[in-house]
């Protein structure tokens, strides 16, 4: 039953259907709108929480990007939403440190739960995937610079030369002093990395993130 509060018959009247029964699909933002004006007058804290919330759940079914109560990893994978955000986390940190427990953070999984809806989405795990998009991430910097070995391994976020002409060569298929001879004649972007010269193992729906992909 709904609280008998005028600002909570307002919400309800314009987020339920005809028949005054909330959607699925929305019912979580419902519960969380609907929370905040029960609570407006006693605690605005925890009012203007539930209020963020919804609007932070809002916005994901207005952009058409999955929703969590539609599409959870119930069915052993990430949803859209969640995969969208991880791999925004993981192209805006590159340089940096990135530990599964930090990607698991992000949408709000066990670290275990997580690596396994992250390899049922993309088909590798997440250490794969950051390894992969690393060399991307040191292929444009080849291209495009005359940086030395070292300085491009701490650019994608590598500790040191030592560890990353190996990852480089495991992934690409030849050592990153041999790529860049190849390849670098004038500065390209990230989308126009020569395919040809890394190893692809396999495809997903997010296209150019899996040009070249780790095994």
């Amino acid at each position: 039953m709904r609280p008998d509060n005028p600002n909570v018959s307002y919400i309800a009247s314009i987020v339920s259907t005809p028949d005054g029964a909330y959607r699925t699909r929305d019912e979580a933002p419902v519960r969380l709108l609907v929370a905040a004006a029960a609570t407006f007058d006693s605690d605005r804290d925890r009012a203007k929480a539930c209020a963020q919330q919804a609007e932070e759940l809002l916005r994901v079914i207005l952009d058409g990007d999955g929703y969590p109560g539609n599409e959870s990893s119930s069915r052993g994978c990430l949803a859209r939403w969640q995969a969208k955000r991880v791999i925004a986390y993981i192209e805006s940190n590159m340089s940096l440190n990135i530990s599964v427990a930090d990607l698991a953070g992000v949408v709000r999984l066990s670290t275990s739960h997580f690596s396994r809806a992250f390899r049922a989405r993309f088909g590798q795990p997440p250490f794969a995937y950051v390894n992969a998009r690393r060399m991307r991430r040191a292929q444009v910097i080849l291209l495009n610079t005359r940086e030395p070995l070292s300085q491009v391994a701490l650019g994608c976020g590598m500790s040191d030369q030592a560890h990353f002409t190996p990852v480089f060569r495991k992934i690409v298929g030849i050592s990153p002093s041999v790529w860049r001879r190849q390849f670098q004649s004038e500065p390209l972007g990230a989308d126009d990395v020569p395919h040809q010269a890394t190893r692809e193992v396999s495809e997903s729906e997010m296209g150019d993130h899996f040009a070249i992909s780790g095994n």
